[in-house]
């Protein structure tokens, strides 16, 4: 990317118990492509559902675009068909983010990264090395229901998403396209 107006990379987090997080983290990743940038999308969890909306507007970006996919937090493991590629835990997928991908991207994102963080199978040690060691002009965007003070302190941006109302608490299940 060469912006006329280019700064330097920032880190986003998209945080709460509302729905969103991840909607928002596509959005900042779809101007990233549109605008000729390279993203890596890491899922730390699910995926629940075999077609992510998401997933398949990376493969319509092509290869600009890649999804990576976590095996063991996989509800079924065919879910992970239609990613770029993926690695057996959320620790491995860090490690990967840390001594590769970091490099290969404008964009890298670590989608629901909280539950890592809360039962340890990601240390938050590992994550904030990733923030301050990420190239000059390499951004990152974390995602999750809640996210340390530390990560906080050093993000450029803090947003969080609340819960008023969504479909799910009347009964409503989710729907392709909106939810997922």
């Amino acid at each position: 990317m060469n912006y006329e107006t280019e700064a330097n990379g920032q880190v986003l987090v998209f945080m709460g118990a509302g729905k969103g997080k991840t909607t928002a983290a596509v959005g900042v990743a779809s101007r990233v492509v549109a605008h000729a940038g390279k993203t890596i999308f890491i899922y730390l969890t699910g995926p629940d559902h075999p077609l992510l909306g998401e997933v398949k507007t990376a493969t319509a970006f092509g290869g600009n675009w890649r999804t990576i996919g976590i095996k063991s937090e996989a509800k079924d493991i065919s879910y992970l068909d239609s990613f770029t590629e993926s690695v057996d835990t959320a620790r491995d997928a860090l490690t990967m983010a840390q001594t590769l991908w970091i490099h290969e991207c404008d964009l890298l994102v670590l989608d629901d990264i909280s539950p890592h963080l809360d039962r340890g199978s990601i240390d938050i040690s590992q994550v904030l090395a990733l923030i301050d060691n990420r190239p000059p002009n390499t951004s990152i965007i974390l995602t999750g229901s809640s996210v340390p003070e530390p990560i906080i302190q050093r993000a450029d941006s803090v947003t969080e998403l609340l819960l008023i109302k969504q479909p799910s608490n009347a009964g409503m299940r989710s729907r392709q396209g909106i939810n997922f």
